[in-house]
């Protein structure tokens, strides 16, 4: 009787949360198909504990503050670095590449975990290293999802420095790569920023569906071609994924 009810109550706010227009009390018995006085009841109970609201005015209901007092918990309480260890060490087990998680700081990637390849590939991203944007592979996964005006704001002052002549200098060609990022699902970079260095990035995403890290290999050219590490990106994706599942996140519609 109690998983019963635990599953109904659940059913409930399910489809309070799921609903584009706020809905009635007819609207959520014909939707969740619940007959009128077991309705009443969850409602109450669902009131009491601040899992939803009811809005009088208008005879509608709503997701209460105890459902996003949840959420924020949830989102404050866990270490990232934490919760990617396990997939970052499946990649750095398939692929002879560094793997690293990286976060976005204004129009650079910040760099918070590194597994070091099995054989050594000279010391370029290390914990707290920065890097900018337009040329990283990191960069392009986090700038590639977010809402176009956020893309505008943060590329109309930005300095599209040449550090090697792979390296975009301009908005519109950068532009242009990040709607090839989000085609694929995930960026590459190849020597755009060093001479001998290359990689690849997946975006992990919040529940709002925002781009908050990145899981990224790379390597050097003299040991595996851009064709070579974009085979890799399956895998990548794969585990930024489980990442993004693990902390209740959405990929962006």
């Amino acid at each position: 009787m109690q998983s019963s009810i635990v599953h109904k109550l659940l059913s409930l706010v399910t489809a309070i949360s799921e609903a584009r227009t706020p809905l009635t009390f007819s609207e959520l018995a014909e939707q969740t198909g619940l007959n009128k006085s077991t309705l009443h009841r969850l409602l109450s109970i669902a009131a009491e504990e601040q899992l939803v609201q009811h809005i009088k005015a208008s005879k509608v209901y709503l997701l209460g503050p105890k459902v996003f007092d949840l959420v924020r918990n949830a989102y404050a309480g866990y270490d990232l670095q934490a919760v990617a260890l396990d997939e970052m060490m499946r990649l750095h087990t398939l692929f002879d590449g560094n793997v690293t998680l990286g976060v976005p700081n204004g129009t650079d990637v910040v760099y918070l975990r590194l597994i070091e390849a099995k054989g050594s590939l000279g010391g370029i991203q290390r914990p707290g290293m920065r890097e900018p944007v337009h040329c990283s592979a990191s960069g392009k996964a986090l700038m590639a999802f977010l809402p176009a005006p956020m893309i505008d704001a943060k590329l109309s002052d930005h300095v599209f420095e040449r550090y090697t002549e792979r390296t975009i200098t301009d908005a519109d060609t950068f532009r242009a790569a990040l709607d090839e990022v989000r085609a694929r699902g995930f960026a590459t970079n190849d020597r755009e920023e060093y001479d001998h260095f290359l990689g690849i990035s997946a975006p992990i995403f919040n529940y709002l569906g925002d781009p908050i890290a990145v899981l990224n290999i790379w390597t050097v050219h003299t040991r595996h071609s851009i064709e070579d590490i974009t085979d890799w990106s399956d895998e990548l994706v794969a585990s930024a994924q489980a990442v993004t599942q693990m902390i209740g996140g959405k990929a962006p519609d």
